[in-house]
């Protein structure tokens, strides 16, 4: 295995300003297969306003393998123009495609179900699915035993346009694999990353103390079929929060995550990896100082211009920080400007993404006043450095899933599933005009 280089990255911070908690940010650990000893969160911490939330089964009415009914929405634009989404009901992982633009869907397409255990759909797990260069898609899932937290990440593919998914293969078949990060580059290799718990069963069965998970990388050459190279390059990651991936100017992928670090804080990190999955050199995004024993499910966002610049995107209740944040890296992720905070305080901002598409780039995140639940934008036109005004583009006020961003043939979308208003699609504003509109 190769060694991984760690560049801390030295932040000249201003005093902490209060900040609301997230309603998801901050959920006691529970035991997992790993047995390793985890405790409960700060039971003083101040208890916030609590959105509603996508339940861990659909209601009974709404128990039909549509998307509408999913807990969860991952979109995809396929190489036709369709737009794929992968949802999962009940015990059953779906592919759905629309012709336009998420208004109605085909009938779904069943990609797997599940037998023993639940299908990881809820908060930062979700299935996923990507459309490769050759019209193929890719799709990605976990399973987990009922009441345990270490799972399987599981591949299914499909050449005939959707119609079928080839039988389900899992990534590995040990050791324990969630939160799965997908991203293909021009040539067609796909990358891919996760948290795995080899190295905490391992240390666990030497009567050795292991913080969190590993962070794991592969790759495929052949559309999802077989993925080489598969290591963990990096230890101790948060076991619950989601990785985040991007393409690089030079078309190798970018990861972002947050990690276990000295002290129990879980602030974030940054990685980018070798062409062949091999190596990897991780970088601090800031010392936000969040010591904390529990799961804060709330991972992060990476996103990378044209240019080349980096934009990260994350929420944290450290010391020297709360609320949400951003930076971006001018010099391919060694250093990270001064995190600006985003979000108003008193609506508990939480869950960001971030998303780049032709000179232009967005960050969306949610927002909750105690009734209503919103998505608020910004663009920026010069590579983050200044942004439009704060601009609510939807909202609910019922239970729903985080944002997702997708872009195709130049435009950008919010894509956004909730239990009142059903999935939706929604193109962002291309001009300052237009996006500072009330």
């Amino acid at each position: 295995m190769k060694r991984i280089a760690f560049g801390l990255l030295a932040v000249c911070v201003p005093a902490a300003a209060l900040a609301a908690q997230d309603a998801q940010s901050s959920v006691p650990l529970s035991a997992d297969k790993a047995g390793l000893p985890l405790a409960n969160a700060d039971k003083n911490a101040p208890t916030p306003a609590v959105e509603p939330a996508l339940g861990h089964k659909p209601a009974p009415a709404c128990a039909e393998a549509k998307v509408d009914c999913g807990m969860t929405a991952v979109p995809a634009f396929a190489k036709d123009g369709r737009l794929w989404v992968a949802f999962s009901v009940g015990k059953t992982v779906y592919a759905a495609a629309s012709s336009d633009n998420g208004k109605t869907f085909a009938a779904p397409a069943a990609i797997a179900t599940v037998e023993d255990g639940v299908i990881g759909a809820h908060g930062d797990a979700r299935p996923r699915i990507v459309a490769l260069n050759d019209g193929s898609l890719l799709a990605t899932y976990s399973t987990r035993p009922e009441k345990l937290m270490i799972g399987t990440i599981f591949t299914a593919r499909s050449t005939d346009g959707g119609k079928t998914f080839s039988a389900p293969q899992p990534l590995l078949t040990e050791g324990g694999q969630r939160f799965e990060s997908i991203v293909v580059n021009h040539k067609g290799r796909i990358y891919a990353g996760w948290l795995d718990k080899t190295h905490a069963l391992k240390a666990k069965a030497e009567g050795k103390e292991f913080r969190g998970s590993g962070v794991a990388f592969g790759y495929s050459d052949d559309g999802g079929k077989t993925f080489k190279g598969k290591s963990i390059l990096i230890d101790h990651a948060c076991e619950c929060c989601r990785m985040s991936s991007a393409l690089d100017k030079d078309g190798t992928p970018v990861f972002a995550w947050r990690q276990v670090l000295d002290g129990g804080v879980r602030d974030h990190m940054v990685a980018k990896l070798s062409a062949d999955a091999a190596q990897a050199t991780a970088t601090r995004v800031s010392d936000d100082d969040w010591s904390i024993n529990s799961c804060p499910h709330h991972g992060p966002s990476i996103a990378i211009d044209a240019s080349g610049a980096w934009h990260v995107a994350w929420f944290t209740k450290g010391k020297n920080r709360q609320g949400l944040f951003y930076a971006r890296s001018l010099d391919g992720g060694k250093s990270f400007s001064q995190p600006e905070q985003i979000g108003d305080d008193a609506r508990t901002p939480g869950h960001p993404a971030l998303i780049a598409e032709k000179g232009r780039l967005y960050r969306v995140w949610k927002e909750f006043d105690g009734t209503t639940t919103t998505i608020a934008m910004q663009m920026s036109r010069d590579n983050g450095m200044n942004w439009s005004a704060p601009r609510v583009i939807a909202q609910t006020a019922d239970a729903s899933d985080h944002p997702e961003l997708i872009a195709h043939k130049g435009a950008a979308y919010l894509s956004w599933l909730t239990h009142k208003e059903g999935y939706r699609l929604m193109p962002l504003p291309r001009d300052e005009k237009s996006a500072a509109a009330q």
